[in-house]
């Protein structure tokens, strides 16, 4: 067990065929009844796959066992939250602060040219890897749960209707925390910035 909260727990597992390490993603049992909750759930994985970054997680299979527990394996990361490296760390330098949010945002670019949103960017949600070829703190992005998508013709797919809020409430663009059913890429950026800062 890596980690738990209120909707699932992530577990640490291995793929025996190929002996690669990958971190598995379970909603509890009382939660996967909750059609709303299996839709963001599923959707996270999508939105990984849709985007191909190499600042996004990697999803490699979702299923669902006999007891109908659902699943999400992922690519395995080793490193901290920013959220984490901040409490150890306290206010990070500029010079150190500046290599994450580029990285962070080429990810958000990756994400956006591919009409997703991601809605709940946070230092919770930001990923600093020990290393990644060669490079120290590689930033992926975590969660895309309550992400909107723009779909071909326009249209668009969201988790919440007018006036619904979801997300973290100290890391909202105002029309987000508004309820605006119009948000766009600039609500993400908006959270950088706040992130930043």
């Amino acid at each position: 067990l890596l980690g738990q909260g209120s909707m699932g727990a992530v577990y640490e597992g291995e793929n025996v065929r190929i002996h690669r390490r990958v971190a598995i993603k379970t909603l509890h049992g009382g939660v996967a009844s909750k059609a709303d909750t299996v839709t963001r759930f599923e959707r996270e994985a999508q939105a990984a796959g849709r985007i191909g970054s190499e600042h996004i997680v990697e999803v490699l299979d979702m299923g669902e066992l006999e007891d109908g527990t659902r699943f999400m394996v992922m690519e395995f990361l080793e490193g901290v939250t920013l959220s984490k490296r901040i409490r150890s760390k306290g206010r990070l330098a500029p010079d150190e602060a500046c290599v994450f949010l580029i990285e962070l945002l080429e990810g958000l670019g990756a994400a956006h040219e591919a009409g997703i949103i991601h809605r709940d960017l946070k230092p919770a949600n930001v990923f600093l890897l020990h290393t990644k070829n060669g490079r120290p703190d590689f930033v992926k992005i975590l969660d895309f749960g309550v992400s909107k998508f723009s779909l071909l013709g326009g249209e668009e797919m969201s988790m919440t209707s007018t006036g619904a809020v979801l997300g973290t409430p100290f890391y909202m663009s105002p029309e987000q925390a508004k309820g605006s059913a119009s948000i766009d890429h600039r609500s993400d950026l908006y959270t950088v910035g706040v992130i930043a800062y």
